[in-house]
């Protein structure tokens, strides 16, 4: 059967590392008093907050990521709430990294949560075997982190089928799919379980009548072309589903830099979300000026509460820039475009089209000399924050306001303000 479907019949070098309910488990791992215990980890303590991060007790009573503190509540009133700590959350990515490293060289960065691995051509292959590697990385990562943060680990021949393989365990399993195994696998798998398939594409592609794993493994390029796939994408899935790798290990450079911010009550206030906009382009501007880098294409993305409906939209300059001044001033024309009467719930400012930040390159003629000065002035407001902290500094007009927006890991980000080991950010 394997050859019949064009199946990947090699032997597996790839593995995927997933820590489970991390954010939850390094908490109770840091504070012996939250071991045992139902926890979530929430954007912010209050009941309209989006959960993170829930630890294992709290998943058994059916509190999961995604879900609002106050759905959490009406299943266990009792269930400690809590704010991330990015900082620590990183320092475990941080170390998970150096113990998949000592196996091979060549390590990816996924999430702040997950990582992959191709042990091929590395020592350990031959000595210890994937699954060797796989205990072995479990067994560092209890004696150097701590026994709450455990990890699933997935062996397959690519990243995208070794992830699948992370997710059929999700307790501190160890699976593997090859081409022995994988139609039995995905027999068992609904659409929605393979990453990357969401509710959406599911739909699409059950209107072509392809409706479980093991339909869209036998799908017709017709069926796929039905489901709006072009051609290169439907051979990308088509060679993924088969075990084959579509996603390379070389670190791309990074394609944007962004923020965002939930607010604790959402607004349609103008002013308030100006003053939130500037400190978000503030924000982005300093990690841009970190990397010594600058971009185009300026975004701005908006979450309306509670309808949850949304809004985006881009722009690109005439020339790159760097600065949280001039990232504001794009991104409010961007903003003005908005429903001005609906309330923000969630507020984002982002640059793309990036380019390295050249210190030697000379104005040009017709530039514009305030440009020159607002560098300047960021870029001694840097200096200042590296020494005294966010809020040691702050424009004229968010004096007396609340502090800056504070430290956040979004969703499947890796979370490191300055990029750590080069890794793109998902």
């Amino acid at each position: 059967m394997a050859h019949e479907l064009g199946l990947n019949t090699a032997a597996p070098t790839t593995l995927v590392v997933d820590l489970n309910c991390a954010f939850a488990s390094i908490e109770q791992q840091h504070n012996l008093e939250l071991r045992g215990r139902p926890l979530a980890i929430a954007a912010y303590a209050t009941d309209a907050a989006t959960i993170v991060s829930s630890s294992r007790e709290a998943r058994d009573l059916g509190i999961k990521t995604g879900m609002r503190v106050f759905e959490a509540k009406a299943i266990f009133p009792r269930v400690l709430v809590m704010e991330p700590n990015p900082e620590r959350y990183r320092a475990t990515s941080d170390r998970l990294m150096e113990i998949l490293e000592r196996h091979s060289p060549d390590v990816r960065l996924m999430s702040i949560d997950e990582a992959s691995m191709n042990l091929a051509g590395t020592p350990d292959l031959v000595k210890l075997g994937p699954e060797g590697v796989g205990r072995a990385i479990k067994r560092a990562l209890r004696d150097e982190v701590g026994e709450c943060v455990t990890c699933s680990v997935g062996v397959s021949t690519s990243i995208w089928m070794a992830k699948q393989a992370s997710n059929l365990d999700k307790r501190d399993g160890l699976q593997r799919i090859d081409h022995h195994n994988l139609v039995s696998v995905f027999e068992r798998l609904q659409l929605t379980d393979l990453s990357g398939i969401a509710d959406a594409t599911a739909r699409r592609l059950a209107k072509a009548g392809i409706r479980t794993p093991i339909e869209f493994l036998y799908a017709t390029s017709d069926q796929m072309g039905a489901a709006g796939m072009h051609a290169g994408f439907a051979n990308f899935w088509r060679q993924r589903l088969r075990g084959f790798e579509v996603d390379s290990f070389e670190s791309a450079a990074r394609k944007s830099y962004s923020h965002s911010h939930v607010l604790a009550r959402s607004t349609s206030s103008q002013g308030e979300l100006e003053e939130l906009l500037m400190r978000l382009s503030e924000m982005v501007g300093r990690r841009l000026r970190s990397a010594r880098r600058c971009g185009q294409v300026v975004s701005v993305s908006v979450v309306y509460r509670p309808d949850a409906g949304h809004f985006s939209k881009q722009s690109k300059l005439p020339r790159p820039i760097a600065t949280g001044e001039e990232i504001y001033r794009a991104a409010l024309t961007l903003l003005a475009a908005r429903e001005s009467g609906r309330r923000v719930g969630t507020l984002g400012v982002g640059l793309a089209g990036l380019s390295d930040l050249d210190p030697g390159r000379q104005m040009t003629l017709f530039a514009n000399p305030t440009q020159a000065r607002s560098q300047k002035l960021e870029t001694a407001m840097d200096a200042i924050r590296d020494r005294f902290g966010e809020d040691a500094v702050q424009r004229a007009r968010l004096l007396g306001r609340a502090r800056v927006v504070r430290d956040r890991i979004a969703f499947g980000n890796t979370g490191h303000p300055d990029e750590k080991r080069g890794r793109p950010p998902e």
